[in-house]
């Protein structure tokens, strides 16, 4: 007598983030996740604070305000209504496991840790760090367990300068804090590179609950390319003090005698002074900023020039662009600061130069720019290996891999 086999009801994933869609990184790689999950059989349902338009109509997510952004200690009734609701939520869908892509007040994670298996992308060192952010400098409080400590060392980094005030600092800390240990009882937490997985081993979580897993590429659809009448090299990030666009304008004053043109997309609190600095260097017809284009339009920008630089004078948990720009066969150079040293391999698919150092980026961008065989090389190499290391297939495998072993434990 042939029996056929057990069959067992599909996987009900909760996926838990502060905004849904498709705007920015970490929501394209949350629509990635489902997309691929669900090919796979795999049932998700969206839990969010805010729904983007360009979330499709296709979908039904359960909204539930205030979920990532209530201030606990001032508001705590209006914290108590969130958790009621967040309750009301889950209980709808009675998930097999629930996935946190960002950090949710300490109440919403020691509820789900308490009744169901968990699991949190790590998408920044935010379990790490009450600014989100540590710094590369080695003698830093960043290479130490954070807490108390981060309101000295803001007066020397300016770290938590995001915070208007000390008691606002130390809101911030507080609420770090009970995050961090509310976040110990997760199960898995996703990191989404080796330098956020060493930063989490680091502060105190343990190698068991640790993965690593990079972030995906999202598929490229027909992408538009132009002619420009110099060559071209673009940025494109928030015009924010990590991202260092002002030692890329720097640096391009060093070899304004070639023919380039430098093109930054985005917006920013620096946009003033970076445009100050331009008119200073006299380099207005030079450097352009074209404020914050559609993701179609950052792509064919991308595809279409040089070199991309992503300056960077502190750590990135991954660097999509960076990786974006590789696999459209643009070279790239950085700053050696995490993650980005994870992802550009010196001198195959673009540089690596010592951080604040104006003079090698200059010599680095100089090199690509007159060197046709070089530019070749890098541009072939990043197209043929960066979809291969952060491949769509690899990502979903590994995490419905790690959904399997949380449910089955």
């Amino acid at each position: 007598m042939i029996t056929s086999p057990l069959k067992t009801p599909p996987l009900k994933i909760a996926m838990v983030s502060p905004t849904l869609g498709t705007a920015f990184g970490l929501e394209q790689v949350l629509m990635l996740s489902v997309q691929g999950l669900r090919e796979r059989g795999i049932k998700i349902f969206l839990i969010g604070e805010i729904a983007h338009s360009s979330l499709s109509e296709n979908e039904s997510p359960i909204l539930v305000p205030g979920l990532f952004s209530t201030p606990a200690l001032i508001a705590p009734k209006a914290l108590h209504r969130v958790l009621e609701n967040y309750k009301k939520a889950i209980s709808q869908i009675k998930p097999d496991l629930i996935h946190f892509l960002d950090q949710p007040h300490a109440e919403i994670i020691k509820f789900s840790t308490a009744h169901y298996p968990c699991v949190l992308t790590a998408h920044t060192v935010a379990p790490t760090c009450p600014a989100s952010h540590r710094l590369a400098e080695e003698t830093s409080v960043c290479h130490k367990k954070s807490g108390w400590s981060c309101l000295i060392q803001n007066k020397t980094y300016g770290c938590l300068n995001g915070f208007k005030t000390d008691l606002h600092r130390s809101h911030a800390i507080y609420d770090f804090k009970i995050k961090k240990k509310a976040t110990q009882k997760i199960q898995a937490i996703v990191a989404i590179s080796r330098y956020v997985e060493s930063a989490l081993l680091e502060n105190g979580f343990s190698k068991e609950q640790v993965k690593l897993i990079y972030n995906p590429l999202p598929a490229f659809n027909s992408i538009g390319r132009f002619s420009s009448s110099k060559p071209l090299i673009v940025s494109a990030c928030r015009l924010v003090p990590l991202k260092g666009i002002e030692y890329a304008i720097r640096a391009l004053k060093l070899i304004e005698p070639l023919d380039w043109q430098y093109w930054i997309l985005g917006e920013g609190p620096l946009k003033d002074s970076l445009t100050k600095l331009v008119q200073e260097l006299k380099l207005e017809t030079r450097i352009l900023f074209k404020g914050k284009q559609s993701r179609s339009e950052t792509l064919a920008t991308i595809q279409s020039a040089k070199v991309f630089l992503q300056p960077n004078v502190g750590p990135e948990g991954f660097g999509l662009s960076v990786a974006e720009a590789l696999s459209l066969g643009t070279p790239a150079i950085a700053f050696a600061t995490p993650a980005l040293d994870e992802i550009i391999f010196d001198g195959k698919n673009g540089f690596l130069v010592p951080s604040k150092d104006v003079a090698s980026l200059s010599k680095a961008i100089e090199k690509l720019l007159s060197d046709p065989k070089k530019h070749s090389e890098f541009s072939s190499y990043g197209k043929k290996d960066t979809p291969e290391r952060f491949s769509e297939k690899n990502f979903i495998d590994s995490t419905l891999s790690l959904y399997q072993t949380m449910v089955t434990r």
